[in-house]
């Protein structure tokens, strides 16, 4: 009877799109009063058109398997976006795909025991694949919300390639951690380090993976190191090395990382995300990044 009840209720927001854009085909309120997005691995075969046509977008989450110091889960990047990624989708509607956990790992990583990496060549088209079944669905508008430096590049790459082939199609691509700017954390007062406590496997994200998962934290396995150098002094850059001598696998004073920072800067994290989504979706005519 449920199940009827819930196909109704699809089939209602088909024909008025108000209410289809209130509802959405959107799972019960959980447990803890959050509301579940609906999942693409849950959709049976009968709802696939209703629930394509009944959300606005296709949200997918790109993770990694890659060591990030002795006090982390090898799966901290896929932890991460899972978690943010089912806010957004349960906030903007969106139709919620699998996270993809086995990418590329860049080589400084890449030896550490645990890490899993593809070659960044097979990741785009991988990625392309994947985007192009997406878009096959029938789905114009697919979100990437990114957790791992290692996918920038070949998301970039399969996103130009798709919206090449498909001239209706329009792809948004952002990682998480570019909503807390340095500036932002320096105005939190959560970690002291100039950076705001970015960095591979540092206290930033150390945090953000305890706000969903302190039970696999173990903190007293690492110790604080110095923040890394930067060194452009504030513009960005990309540097990659063969081998990183003596480098631990993490970053940062990790000692100040907690759950309570971390489900805080989720919140900050996911609010700009969702606002990103939100003016995506009203401004079609954006051309697209200049």
């Amino acid at each position: 009877m449920a199940q009827h009840t819930r196909r109704d209720v699809l089939l209602a927001g088909l024909a008025l799109p108000g209410i289809a854009g209130a509802f959405c085909c959107r799972e019960p309120v959980g447990d803890d009063g959050s509301s579940k997005p609906k999942r693409f691995e849950e959709t049976a075969g009968f709802e696939v058109p209703d629930v394509v046509a009944s959300h606005p977008l296709a949200i997918l989450p790109l993770g990694s398997l890659e060591f990030h110091g002795p006090h982390n889960p090898l799966g901290s990047d896929s932890i991460i976006i899972s978690g943010i990624a089912e806010r957004v989708a349960a906030r903007t509607s969106g139709l919620l795909f699998p996270t993809i956990q086995f990418t590329q790992c860049p080589a400084h990583t890449a030896h550490f025991s645990g890490t899993m990496s593809v070659r960044p060549e097979v990741m785009t088209m991988y990625f392309a694949d994947v985007l192009r079944n997406i878009v096959h669905l029938g789905f114009r508008k697919v979100f990437l919300l990114n957790g791992h430096d290692g996918n920038i590049g070949a998301g970039r790459g399969a996103i130009a390639q798709i919206a090449d082939e498909m001239k209706d199609a329009a792809l948004l691509f952002a990682s998480w951690w570019e909503f807390l700017p340095s500036e932002v954390m320096k105005t939190l007062g959560m970690f002291h380090q100039a950076n705001g406590g970015h960095g591979h496997g540092g206290p930033l994200e150390t945090s953000a993976v305890a706000a969903f998962r302190p039970d696999l934290i173990h903190l007293s396995k690492a110790h604080d190191l110095p923040e890394p150098p930067d060194l452009s002094g504030g513009a960005p850059y990309f540097l990659q090395k063969s081998t990183a001598t003596n480098w631990p696998g993490y970053s940062g004073q990790v000692s100040e990382a907690s759950a309570e920072k971390g489900k805080r800067l989720v919140e900050i994290s996911g609010e700009g995300i969702v606002k990103l989504i939100e003016n995506w979706l009203k401004h079609d005519e954006v051309p697209g990044s200049w």
